[in-house]
């Protein structure tokens, strides 16, 4: 706990070693002596101790014990879930999805892996999404503070249909990133080329989702059908003896 949470004649759980999963002693703060230093009561077990405990390993108020274990089991839970659904931290993937939830103006956070937030802000991001707000994650968890926690799989669900669905609020800081990045090239800040190839590969994945990639094809497929029309007209226009008319269409396509 940080030392300013901390107060004398209070009850917390304390931990000799600071390692997930390692059992609790209960302590009872007596006074502040110096720096991050308390002097303690033991309550269980040793009743009566009396000796020096750090501001770390004072996990959290005794009356949150179970809570805080709870809350514990289920973190290492999800973050079985994710290793078995191939979670690889940043990873391309792991990078695309963590610059969705961030540019999506609700108060959640994406990170190693979880997504988390309040259940009514991620029930508005399904909602944006066109997913069904209201059906429960299998494998997702909502901790003693009311924040659910969502697994990898569901994150990366939700944030590749927000970004099919909301392309344009997603890909507008990955443009002006990247243009901003290049720029800093250009001006000779060689060190940002490691961060521009760093992250092309999720801008790549991020546009994929948003459907600017089949966008791309299928503007160029129309401005080919487009120029063969062009070129049909041309060819018309010289056949009728209109040489002048065909030779400002040819001019026309050369300068496009």
């Amino acid at each position: 706990m940080l030392k300013s949470q901390i107060k004398s004649g209070t009850e917390y759980a304390f931990r000799e070693k600071r390692i997930p999963g390692s059992p609790f002693q209960r302590v009872r703060i007596i006074e502040h002596i110096r720096g991050n230093k308390w002097k303690a009561e033991w309550i269980e077990p040793n009743p009566g101790l009396v000796h020096y405990v750090e501001s770390g390993q004072l996990i959290v108020p005794w009356k949150e014990n179970k809570a805080f274990l709870k809350d514990e089991v289920n973190a290492t839970r999800l973050r079985e879930h994710n290793d078995r659904q191939g979670f690889e931290r940043d990873s391309p993937i792991d990078r695309a999805i963590e610059q969705i939830f961030e540019s999506v103006g609700e108060q959640v956070v994406y990170s190693h892996g979880s997504l988390s937030g309040k259940p009514e802000e991620i029930a508005r991001l399904k909602q944006r999404a066109r997913l069904n707000p209201k059906e429960d994650s299998p494998a997702g968890c909502t901790d003693r503070h009311g924040t659910l926690h969502l697994p990898f799989d569901e994150a990366l669900e939700l944030g590749r249909e927000f970004c099919a669905a909301e392309p344009s609020t997603v890909l507008v800081d990955v443009e002006a990133t990247e243009r901003e990045w290049e720029q800093d090239i250009r001006r000779g800040e060689k060190h940002v080329l490691r961060l521009l190839n760093e992250y092309r590969p999720s801008w790549a994945l991020l546009r994929q989702w948003a459907g600017l990639d089949a966008a791309v094809a299928q503007r160029a497929a129309e401005i080919q059908r487009l120029e063969r029309l062009v070129w049909d007209a041309i060819y018309a226009l010289q056949k009728a003896g209109l040489d002048t008319e065909a030779a400002k269409l040819r001019r026309a396509i050369a300068g496009r």
